[in-house]
């Protein structure tokens, strides 16, 4: 069983399944921007209507600095009805259970039933029992890595727990991220088989492979520590419209401090581009996903944003950028220079997809898309109609794993991918239908 399934069986048994500075917005609300949602029908008579009480408990408990606003905000939702199971099962899922633990602690100690405070310590000590072992594995590699002349940008798990929250532990993650660079993939790849992990796609990487087929990652896991370790390279980050130069981002690394030892990792203006990349890949479907850029630019004072912007304009993920930050500012309060603001609410279709992102984040349950809206989610991501629709068509045609599992071709029929890719798109999330399990 791999540590992805057990994990799920863990949260299932852990936490039950669901059920079915503008002064000018109720205190027991979460805090957003008064542009940002001027107009918007979340807001009514002073609260959000349709605003999930549980998911506005998480967000406003997503954060490391709680000024008293948002702590007077967090006591009045906590005083009233809950659904605790709830509000436990959507931390795990948003993995912000350690910065509810801690807030809700620091905050409204008395606010939680006894055994729901239980469970939320015991989910939280799993969680840095994890986060420990896994700082350790990652040293390990890296060690056998640069012994084996592999250039590695380690990034997220434990290297952006310290960079932005500067804690280990508060940042709840499964695996290790490491980038590399192609040429040296298949060093790595012995490096990885050396420590006893297996590749989830072991042909892929064999002698006799004839084919061109690049994952989304390449996947290792130790299935007896329940460990799992994604490898990345400038042609797996296929989210990004521009394939990342990974020497150039290894000329700018900056050393950060896990578990008592030093790791080069991305500086934070190139951090800021990956984060907003990956929130944007997977619909910013998760809190943590925004807080991590919250974090972020909240930690380094000294944040050089002419760098972070000159970084995203060489990506062209300049509106991913606008919408991550959108974000953070709404929901978070994240801080940035007045400019910045500016610069991010004049990107008016970075703001109108910051506003379905957040009604959805806010709402109990989670809406689902189709093909269609997910197509043209991607499509937005990109300035430009005809750039943003290369870009999304693009991510629509390239083959990913789930299309190899769905049937293995021999090297020579490998562009038929290029066909059956769309075709289980549709068939898993449909045109326009929407379902609870389909993403944006």
């Amino acid at each position: 069983m791999s540590f992805l399934r057990c994990r799920m069986i863990w949260r299932r048994r852990s936490f039950p399944p669901r059920a079915e500075s503008n002064s000018g917005i109720s205190s027991n609300s979460v805090v957003f921007r008064e542009e940002a949602l001027r107009d918007s029908e979340m807001v009514r008579s002073g609260r959000t209507d349709g605003v999930c009480a549980e998911k506005q408990l998480l967000v406003s408990c997503a954060r490391t600095r709680v000024v008293p606003e948002i702590a007077e905000g967090i006591r009045e939702i906590t005083a009233g009805p809950l659904d605790w199971d709830f509000v436990l099962s959507e931390a795990t899922e948003n993995s912000v259970g350690p910065l509810l633990d801690m807030n809700l602690r620091a905050v409204a100690p008395e606010s939680l039933p006894a055994s729901a405070m239980e469970r939320l310590k015991i989910a939280c000590r799993a969680n840095t029992v994890r986060c420990l072992f896994l700082a350790a594995e990652l040293h390990k590699i890296l060690e056998l890595f640069r012994a084996a002349g592999i250039v590695a940008i380690p990034y997220k798990g434990p290297v952006l727990a310290e960079q932005a929250y500067g804690n280990l532990t508060l940042r709840d993650f499964d695996d290790l991220d490491i980038i590399v660079p192609q040429r040296d993939l298949m060093k790595a790849h012995g490096v990885m088989l050396g420590l006893g992990y297996q590749a989830r796609f072991p042909w892929i990487l064999s002698k006799d492979s004839k084919t061109a087929l690049v994952p989304g990652e390449y996947n290792y896991r130790d299935e007896k520590r329940r460990a799992v370790v994604e490898l990345h390279t400038e042609l797996t980050l296929r989210h990004f419209p521009v394939a990342p130069d990974v020497d150039w981002f290894a000329q700018r690394l900056v050393k950060v401090t896990v578990a008592g030892q030093e790791v080069p990792t991305f500086a934070p203006e190139d951090l800021l581009c990956a984060l907003c990349v990956h929130g944007s890949k997977d619909f910013w479907e998760r809190i943590s996903w925004i807080a991590d850029v919250a974090e972020l630019i909240q930690r380094h004072a000294d944040f050089d944003w002419d760098a972070a912007f000159r970084t995203a304009e060489s990506l062209r993920v300049e509106r991913m950028v606008h919408l991550g930050l959108a974000l953070a500012d709404d929901l978070l309060r994240a801080p940035m220079p007045a400019e910045i603001r500016t610069r991010v609410r004049e990107d008016g279709e970075a703001v109108s997809v910051a506003r379905e992102v957040e009604q959805r984040t806010l709402s109990r349950e989670l809406p689902g898309a189709g093909t269609g809206r997910r197509l043209r989610f991607r499509r937005r991501m990109v300035r430009g109609m005809l750039a943003g629709w290369r870009y999304s068509l693009r991510l629509a045609m390239i083959p990913a794993e789930e299309d190899w599992e769905m049937v293995q071709l021999p090297g020579p029929l490998a562009p038929l991918y290029l066909v059956l890719r769309p075709l289980r798109l549709l068939q898993k999330y449909g045109w326009s239908r929407r379902r609870p399990d389909a993403s944006l």
